[in-house]
Formats: structure tokens, sequence, C-alpha cells
């Protein structure tokens, strides 16, 4: 059996320079929303197979009524082994970049 992979993510808003705190992120069938830090522990629901998921944060409504581009930002992943993955996003009204942290 192989090891499990874990994901955790923090989504950051670099033009307000705060965490993105009430921002809903889904997993596969999973969704939970980001905390007060804009942190969530454990997105995999204790781990899962490695394999392709994809990752979906809707941040239209957290700009709300601000201009924005994106609704949805969808990240396409690949789990190659098991271990932890830590998904830092970052957004602001007009553009997101995200990375593999630690």
């Amino acid at each position: 059996m192989s090891e499990l992979a874990t994901i955790s993510t923090h989504v950051l808003d670099v033009a307000s320079g705060k965490p993105a705190a009430g921002v809903r992120v889904t997993l596969g069938t999973r969704t939970l929303t980001t905390d007060a830090e804009g942190r969530i522990a454990d997105l995999s629901g204790g781990g899962v197979n490695p394999g392709s998921y994809r990752l979906l944060v809707e941040v239209g409504a957290y700009f709300g009524g601000h201009s924005h581009l994106f609704e949805t930002i969808t990240l396409e992943l690949n789990l190659s082994e098991g271990g932890h993955y830590h998904l830092p996003l970052l957004i602001a009204p007009y553009s997101c970049t995200t990375y593999r942290g630690t």
C-alpha cells in the first residue's frame, strides 16, 4: 500500500496584504472554507491516494462587488507520490499565482 498524500492551502490577498478568509476551496467532493488566516490545514480529509486531482478555489465571492477577473481558479494537480503538499495561492483582483510550499 502506498503512502497517502495530504494537501493544505493558504490563500493570501496580495492586493490588500491580508489573508483571504472565507474562500471556498474544493478538492474532489470535499469543500471547505479558509479560516481567518486564509488557511485550510487538510483538504484531503486525512489523505488521498497519489494521482490527479482538481482543486477549485472560488474567489469571485471573496472579491464581491470589487472589479475582478477570476470567479474560480482551477488547479489540476498531479500528486505523484504520498506525503504532504502545501499549496499557497496568492490572489489579487486581476492575477493569481501558486507554488508547492513546505
